[in-house]
């Protein structure tokens, strides 16, 4: 059987890094993302465009994981930054499977204040083009 990278390792050098290279691959197929702000989940594609611009808007400022909880095939991350002058405190909840791909990853954010300076700097990205090619 092949090695395979736990998809948190690839998440983390994504973020520390602001490279999403290899994020698109740590994807399954069947993968979805929730965002905190839609309620019907986006598939695999949508779902690495929102990263993608997630990237945009939460890696240019102080975005810091500050918890971990990480069990055998799910893992909970705790994170802070600052956005638009507003603290932002949220968590990434993740699944993957046996192919070390991720399934799932689901994103909450609070307070409420906090959520729409997030909907508002992710908007800005999501319609630009660029982050589309």
């Amino acid at each position: 059987m092949q090695e395979t990278t736990n998809p948190l390792n690839i998440w983390h050098k994504t973020v520390l890094e602001n490279d999403p290279s290899g994020l698109y691959d740590i994807l399954d197929d069947s993968f979805e993302f929730y965002s905190p702000a839609v309620f019907k989940s986006k598939e695999k594609y949508m779902g690495y465009i929102y990263l993608l611009a997630a990237g945009q808007s939460f890696l240019t400022s102080d975005f810091r994981y500050t918890r971990e909880l990480v069990d055998e095939k799910q893992a909970v991350l705790e994170f802070e930054c600052t956005m638009d002058g507003v603290t932002v405190n949220g968590i990434d909840m993740f699944k993957w499977n046996e192919n070390n791909k991720l399934t799932e990853m689901k994103v909450m954010i609070r307070t409420e204040k906090a959520l729409e300076a997030v909907k508002q700097e992710m908007t800005k990205h999501l319609s630009n083009p660029a982050v589309w090619r």
